[in-house]
């Protein structure tokens, strides 16, 4: 399954060792992001840094893993996509991701719940996107 990976996913993946961490890595998932998620983990690094309490060579070796998981989209690939995305994105800043998913033409995964305030991008949720790959059918 092919996905744009919001910030927020990346963000949590490296301040917990979690599911969300094993579902970055998952070799089943081939996931995207524009350069734009460069920009925003180092523009947070030392609020991330803080919460993970990852130092040295932890931090640069859990972010060379997780960043070697994620195919980044140039600014170039998602350039004609962006004007699109910024009429339909809830936040500008959300703009690139959404002008990635267009671009490559896949969903969005991330738990930001205004990002599903569209319709242009499917949006997954990690639980949703744990049930699509488990096979796993919700009951109601």
């Amino acid at each position: 399954m092919e996905l744009v990976v919001d910030t927020n996913i990346v963000f949590s993946a490296i301040v917990k060792d979690s599911y969300t961490r094993l579902l970055l890595c998952n070799q089943n998932l081939v996931l995207y992001a524009p350069e734009a998620l460069i920009s925003e983990l180092n523009e947070h690094e030392k609020e991330i840094r803080e919460k993970s309490g990852l130092r040295g060579e932890e931090w640069g070796e859990l972010m060379g893993l997780l960043l070697s998981k994620i195919r980044l989209v140039s600014r170039k690939d998602i350039a004609r996509y962006l004007k699109k995305a910024l009429e339909f994105s809830p936040d500008k800043e959300d703009a690139p991701f959404f002008a990635a998913c267009l671009a490559r033409d896949v969903p969005l995964w991330s738990n930001d719940k205004k990002l599903k305030e569209q319709a242009a991008v499917k949006v997954l949720t990690t639980e949703e996107l744990v049930r699509r790959i488990s096979g796993y059918k919700k009951r109601k």
